[in-house]
């Protein structure tokens, strides 16, 4: 029994300590939560201790008994399993897929914003709805209910087209005059729908400009704010310590050690 159809934001649930009821004691503390991409939905919790690489380990979604303002409680410490221990689990951490820091993009080729949080039901795992901040405006939040999710992937999550989550041809103006020459713009905003004036680069390489204006975008966002926890490196050694300022050389410090999206996360 878990939480009668409740929905938990994921900072609602990483960090809480894990208590085996029949042992009656802390087993460790929420990590992060594996996602399953093609179900949509959490099916392992990681579970950290105070040797975190050295004794990683999942407790399967199924096996939560609660997930309360406090804690996180399971039967006993036995369905703690290792890493290596659980294929699926695994499996699914080998591919690397992140919600958090993850862009949007819709079917129809329209980034649209960055990934801040996402709700699950307590029951299932299923994830509800995702939270995200807009292109043009990140300080500005909207919602896209996860029956929109089309793709959960590594670089990008994709969702399907509707008027609700598009960007206005407005909106498209802002975002073309920042990528795109003003004759461009002036296309878009027209009163007809005709499409962008034809650039002087290929359309790979509008893409590839795309991508790297919302990287820019992320990294802009991220400047100045502070480190909530620890950021390690494959080995377990503090990589970025806690409380830390986020600078350029953080940025690329976190860059070249795979550690992007996890400080996307920690940045508060």
């Amino acid at each position: 029994m878990k939480g009668a159809g409740t929905m938990k934001k994921t900072q609602e649930i990483i960090g809480l300590p894990v208590f085996a009821i029949l042992d009656g004691k802390k087993i460790g503390q929420v990590k992060d939560l594996v996602i399953n991409p093609e179900e949509g939905k959490v099916d392992f919790i990681l579970v950290s201790n105070r040797n975190w690489y050295d004794g990683a380990r999942v407790l399967g979604y199924k096996s939560v008994m609660g997930i309360g303002e406090h804690a996180v409680t399971t039967e006993s410490e036995n369905l703690l399993t290792t890493i290596n221990e659980t294929a699926n689990a695994n499996k699914l951490l080998e591919r690397h897929i992140e919600l958090k820091g993850n862009r949007v993009l819709t079917n129809k080729g329209n980034l649209i914003g960055v990934i801040s949080e996402y709700i699950v039901d307590e029951d299932t795992g299923a994830i509800a709805c995702l939270e995200f901040r807009t292109a043009e405006d990140e300080s500005k939040i909207e919602i896209i209910d996860a029956k929109q999710v089309m793709t959960y992937g590594v670089d990008v999550i994709v969702i399907k087209h509707e008027e609700s989550t598009e960007v206005s041809l407005q909106q498209k103006a802002v975002e073309a005059e920042k990528l795109v020459s003003p004759v461009a713009v002036t296309a878009v905003t027209s009163s007809e729908p005709t499409p962008l004036a034809t650039p002087t680069a290929s359309p790979s390489a509008g893409s590839s400009d795309g991508a790297a204006f919302f990287k820019q975008k992320q990294r802009q966002f991220l400047l100045g704010k502070k480190l909530i926890q620890d950021i390690k490196d494959a080995i377990g050694n503090v990589l970025i310590a806690q409380e830390t300022v986020i600078t350029e050389e953080i940025l690329d410090l976190a860059e070249r050690n795979n550690r992007f999206i996890e400080l996307t996360q920690c940045a508060r």
